[in-house]
């Protein structure tokens, strides 16, 4: 009788550490669905800073495009302009003589 109350005890406190064990490794583990919501909401986060580096790059393009499109041709003037202004001086041109 000693023996079988032995065994009963045995097989109890294995089969509570067994579930103990079990439950414990449950709790430590994620389960697939969270797991799975991690790698998504990685992948968009990844995604989304991928368009952002996308947009500045291609708005640093579009910035130094539209500023040589409109600056080179002001430059050009503007030396144009100094130019004249500076051969003005060096060689003045007769003006007509008032009648």
């Amino acid at each position: 009788m000693k023996l079988l109350a032995l065994t009963v005890l045995l097989l109890t406190v294995c089969s509570l550490e067994g579930g103990c064990a079990l439950v414990r490794r449950q709790a430590e583990e994620p389960d697939l669905q969270t797991l799975v919501s991690q790698y998504f909401q990685t992948v968009a986060n990844y995604g989304k800073d991928l368009v952002e580096k996308a947009k500045g790059s291609e708005l640093q393009t579009q910035a130094k495009q539209k500023t040589q499109e409109e600056l080179t041709p002001l430059f050009k003037k503007a030396g144009t302009d100094l130019l004249n202004f500076l051969s003005s001086f060096i060689d003045p041109k007769k003006e007509p003589a008032a009648h």
